[in-house]
C-alpha cells in the first residue's frame, strides 16, 4: 500500500513516514500543495495524508482541487485545527475523513487502515489506458489486442508514468524519482536499459515504438501508439 503524506512540519512528517513504513507502507512525503498535486497526478496511492496548513495554501483547498481533478484517492485531513466547524470544512471539500493533533499513533494507522478497507484496498483509478494499450495495477500486466503480458513492478512504474503523462516528454530524473523514489543511487545506464527491456517486451505484445527517446530531455510515449 503507498501512501502520500502532505505536511509542512519535517519533525511530524519525519515521525509519521517512519510510522508508516514500520506498518509496511510505501510513502512519498511533500511539504506543499503544489508538488502534492502532481505527485497525486503522477502516481496511484492508496491514502493520501494531508495537513490543513500548508505554506502554498490551504489543506482543504488542495482536497478540493483533488477531486475536481478526478482523483478520488481517500483522503485524511491531520491538522490541529479541530474545532466542529473545522471537521465540517474538511469533510464538505472532499476528505474522507479528520483526526487532530496531537494524536495517537495507533489511531492514525487504524483510521488510514480503515479508508483503505472501504475504497476496496485500491485507488478508483485502477486502469490506466492509452489508445490500444491498457495497464492494469492490481495484476500488474500490459494488454494488447486481448493479449496480457506480466511486467517487473519496475517496469510496471515506469510504463505507468509514461502513460499518465501521454502528450509530455518526462525527464529522466522525473522517471527515476517516481520509479525507484527520490533518494536511489542508480548507475547511469539503469535508466535506460529499463526502457530497453520494456520496449523488448512490449514488442512481444506488438506494440511497436511505444516509448520515444527525446535526446537530452528524457521519454515519453509514441503519439502513435
Amino acid at each position: 500500500m503507498r501512501v502520500l503524506v502532505i505536511e509542512d512540519d519535517v519533525h511530524l512528517a519525519r515521525a509519521v513516514k517512519e510510522l508508516l513504513q514500520k506498518h509496511d507502507f510505501d510513502v512519498d512525503h511533500t511539504n506543499t500543495a503544489f508538488s502534492a498535486i502532481d505527485l497525486a497526478l503522477t502516481n496511484a496511492y492508496d491514502c493520501i495524508v494531508v495537513d490543513v496548513m500548508l505554506p502554498d495554501g490551504d489543506g482543504m483547498d488542495l482536497v478540493a482541487k483533488l477531486r475536481k481533478l478526478q482523483i478520488h484517492t481517500p483522503v485524511l485531513m491531520l491538522t490541529a485545527r479541530n474545532e466542529p466547524v473545522d471537521r465540517v470544512n474538511g469533510l464538505n471539500a472532499g476528505a474522507d475523513d479528520y483526526l487532530g493533533k496531537p494524536f495517537h499513533s495507533s489511531e492514525l494507522i487504524a483510521r488510514i487502515e480503515a479508508l483503505i478497507r472501504r475504497a476496496g484496498g485500491y485507488t478508483a483509478i485502477d486502469n490506466v489506458t492509452y489508445g490500444q494499450v491498457t495497464l492494469h495495477r492490481n495484476s500488474r500486466t500490459l494488454e494488447y489486442h486481448g493479449n496480457i503480458l506480466e511486467l517487473s513492478s519496475k517496469e510496471y512504474l515506469l510504463l505507468e508514468c509514461l502513460m499518465r503523462h501521454p502528450n509530455q516528454v518526462l525527464e529522466r530524473d522525473q522517471l527515476i524519482h517516481h520509479v525507484w523514489g527520490p533518494d536511489a543511487d542508480l548507475a547511469d545506464n539503469a535508466l535506460d536499459t529499463y526502457v530497453y527491456f520494456l520496449r523488448k517486451k512490449c514488442a512481444q505484445l506488438g506494440i511497436k515504438n511505444i516509448i520515444k527517446t527525446v535526446r537530452g530531455q528524457g521519454y515519453m510515449i509514441h503519439p502513435n501508439v
